[in-house]
């Protein structure tokens, strides 16, 4: 299973990230700064890589950059020489912004991303009075008429990233929750998560990521799991399944 232990888990991450970084896999391990001209490499993470790109990750220990050719002089300059502590920090995100406003764009993050492997996973309980079921592969699209959930599903038959399973709370014929994975990668699917405002904070999150969790590590998938390090409530939910930190991530988004 690719996700069956924290050990394998983490070489998962390390090769997902390298790829989608186009570094390689020791500069995420090193105590230093390391700049990469963003490539489309196999094996990547399946986000769009735009024109103008620049994204910091860092695992804990090295901070790799990975950038447009054209920023690449500005990053060595401007960050290389900085230690990796200096980086996620308001001085420099405020740097980075001033490089990536003229582009109408902007830095979103950082992002907490939190890994669970089988070892780690732990029990939950479904809520009294709720029931959930797990959707699969063409059944997920059958959900598409619940637009409510918008951070849990893709809601695209296309998209780069397609909805492989999703975990549905039903509470008095009402559905008020869906967790949806997408598989973000040939080895990590990424969880997302929507719960309806009146039904927050009765345990439907937990049991549905739960839930959803479990279904993709027993496909031997490595699940993952994405929150601004603000959402506390988020982080808390993620912790409490076994999901652990495994990177933090900044990156340029364009101006909507």
């Amino acid at each position: 299973m690719t996700a069956s232990n924290w050990s394998t888990a983490v070489q998962t991450v390390k090769g997902v990230l390298s790829a989608t970084l186009a570094c390689p896999q020791t500069d995420l391990d090193r105590e230093s700064v390391s700049v990469h001209e963003a490539k489309s490499l196999e094996g990547r993470l399946r986000f769009p890589l735009r024109e103008k790109s620049l994204t910091l990750v860092t695992m804990g220990k090295g901070v790799v950059i990975s950038c447009c050719a054209d920023r690449m002089d500005w990053a060595r300059r401007e960050l290389g020489g900085l230690v990796p502590g200096q980086i996620f920090t308001a001085r420099t995100a405020a740097l980075l912004e001033e490089l990536v406003a003229p582009d109408r764009q902007f830095m979103a993050g950082p992002d907490q991303k939190y890994v669970c492997s089988a070892d780690h996973f732990r029990a939950f309980m479904v809520p009294s009075g709720v029931s959930v079921s797990t959707y699969r592969g063409d059944q997920v699209s059958g959900l598409y008429g619940y637009t409510r959930f918008k951070h849990a599903l893709s809601f695209r038959a296309d998209s780069l990233r397609p909805d492989m399973m999703a975990a549905v709370a039903v509470c008095d014929g009402t559905v008020v929750g869906i967790a949806g994975a997408s598989a973000d990668s040939e080895t990590m699917w990424q969880i997302g998560v929507d719960v309806l405002p009146e039904y927050q904070g009765k345990g439907i999150g937990k049991a549905i990521v739960g839930t959803l969790t479990l279904s993709i590590l027993r496909e031997g998938i490595t699940p993952y799991y994405s929150t601004i390090t603000s959402n506390l409530q988020s982080r808390q939910l993620a912790a409490s399944l076994g999901y652990w930190p495994a990177w933090v991530e900044m990156y340029a988004r364009d101006n909507s």
